[in-house]
């Protein structure tokens, strides 16, 4: 569509001179004979630049601009006056006139002026749908990207509400984020139209604009809106698959939404399909990476159950063994089979603790669970991770008891079993004086803050910066550069914070805070040192 351009002048000729001289550059004009004239149209219209005289009837061009700038805040204004008092042209470039332009102009002046207002108009929209944009992208958790849409397209379109509805395994819309809603019962309409718009994508897969005098034959009535309300429900889809509806609602009569906000509306929607459609990869790939590191360690768990295995299948011999001695009326000494029964029962238990483990591991648990000691999600990556630092550290650790962390262990345990691998990775081939993996917990106020650090080669700086970025690896075709992203998308659920600090030659430091259970609920113990050789 033409730039649409609003000429206010109370001069008729001064009017039908500028139209006539700006329709010729390929603009869409529309021009009012006063300001109240004016603020009428930008019902009709929302131009990219608004042309006023300074002294008109009603209004001044100085109190027209300022209406202008209260409902159109991106809209450009050039004010044009025979009168170029360097007071007036103070208070209208204070009030956010983009420049001022002395009567009787030069044509080709007006011509570079009206060029160069436009140009700040498309390239501030253009910046504000970036910025925008780069609010959905900021996160790839599935959970926290509704609510960064919601916010982003109410602010771009500059509406009164916005709402994201999206589709579940039924088909049915269901809100996953909404903000400005008045009530629940405007929020019900939304969903009820866009279910509306959704049913009828098979024969019309355009959005739906309703304004007054405006209706869209798909909704039917939505006087219930409001008088002046105005809408734009646009269906969010991926070829065939329907995603959803983004509704955006205006309840202010003087700023209609119109055909130019449907086009943004278009672009808008593009991003949002895209951000959701990251999101929902993301998951899937975080779930593909628990399983890869399942899979990193799978060889050697078989080693670790075969110990056990054999420690029990051979303490079962000796007891079959005693027990045949038993019936045949031999000697049998009570206290070595009771020995090797608690024997047997340990290597068992060992073997379900293994299970327990990479069960825990791999599967989806509720992040958002009770209080869990954190020493359990810690134990358990020591054991799952456990082959792949026996061979190249020695594994200190230093836990204190009783310290408690909201969630469950399975996502802590995916955490810290994707920093010890880390951590033996890098100490392989380094030749340091020492190889060492120290893994501790501590309190530090009403935080849970644990510490895997190792003495291997360090990280370098240009590397330090991108680690926790999505697909950033340095391990060539062998890492797919998610393990460190999805870490942290995993801690700030559970609402703390991960990061890193190392210099190269030195080591490197990978610190993990968590919520911790408030001392005025638990009862605080001494930490209890221990150590594991690897």
């Amino acid at each position: 569509m033409p730039e649409q351009i609003l000429v206010v002048d109370d001069e008729r000729d001064m009017r039908l001179l500028l139209r006539y001289q700006l329709e010729q550059e390929g603009y869409a004009i529309t021009d009012a004979p006063d300001g109240r004239a004016a603020l009428k149209l930008l019902r009709e219209c929302t131009p990219g630049l608004v042309i006023t005289d300074v002294r008109m009837p009603f209004m001044s061009g100085l109190e027209l601009l300022r209406e202008v700038k209260q409902v159109l805040p991106a809209t450009e204004v050039i004010v044009a006056t025979g009168y170029a008092e360097v007071e007036t042209a103070i208070e209208c470039m204070r009030a956010g006139a983009f420049d001022l332009i002395r009567k009787p102009f030069d044509i080709h002046e007006m011509y570079s002026c009206v060029a160069r207002a436009l140009d700040r108009y498309r390239l501030n929209a253009s910046a504000d749908l970036v910025r925008a944009s780069q609010s959905f992208f900021a996160t790839n958790e599935l959970d926290r990207i509704p609510r960064a849409i919601v916010e982003g397209s109410r602010g771009l379109m500059a509406v009164d509400a916005a709402v994201l509805m999206i589709q579940d395994v039924q088909g049915r819309l269901q809100v996953a984020h909404a903000s400005g809603l008045s009530s629940e019962a405007e929020g019900a309409l939304l969903v009820e139209l866009g279910e509306r718009v959704v049913l009828a994508l098979p024969l019309d897969r355009t959005p739906a604009l309703v304004a007054p005098g405006l209706e869209d034959r798909r909704l039917g009535s939505v006087r219930a809106l409001g008088a002046g309300a105005s809408a734009i429900l646009y269906p969010l889809a991926v070829g065939e698959r329907v995603l959803g509806v983004l509704s955006l609602l205006r309840r202010d009569g003087l700023r209609i939404l119109g055909k130019k906000d449907l086009d943004r509306a278009a672009v808008l929607a593009s991003h949002v399909v895209l951000a959701l459609e990251n999101g929902r990869l993301a998951c899937q790939l975080a779930s593909s990476e628990r399983l890869a590191t399942l899979g990193q360690v799978a060889a050697g768990i078989g080693h670790e159950i075969n110990n056990p295995v054999a420690y029990v299948l051979g303490n079962l011999g000796f007891i079959r063994e005693q027990v045949a001695a038993l019936r045949q009326g031999g000697q049998v000494d009570l206290q070595e089979l009771e020995q090797a029964v608690l024997e047997a029962r340990d290597g068992a238990l060992r073997i379900s603790d293994i299970v327990r483990d990479m069960r825990s591991l791999a599967r989806m648990d509720d992040e958002a669970g009770g209080w869990f000691d954190l020493n359990e999600a810690i134990r358990s990556a020591l054991r799952i991770a456990g082959v792949q630092t026996a061979r190249r550290a020695y594994v200190q650790t230093e836990l204190p008891e009783g310290l408690e962390v909201r969630g469950s262990p399975g996502p802590v345990s995916q955490v810290l079993v994707n920093l010890l691998v880390n951590a033996a990775q890098a100490l392989e081939g380094w030749d340091g004086a020492s190889k060492e993996i120290r893994v501790t917990a501590r309190r530090e106020a009403d935080m849970a803050v644990i510490e895997v650090r190792d003495t291997g080669p360090g990280i370098p700086p240009e590397v330090l910066s991108r680690l926790f970025q999505p697909f950033f690896t340095t391990k060539g075709s062998t890492g797919t550069g998610l393990g460190l992203s999805i870490s942290r998308n995993i801690v700030r659920r559970l609402g703390g914070e991960i990061g890193v600090s190392s210099v190269p030659g030195h080591g490197s430091v990978f610190t993990v805070s968590l919520p911790a259970r408030p001392l005025a609920e638990v009862r605080e113990v001494p930490v209890v040192p221990s150590r594991s050789a690897s």
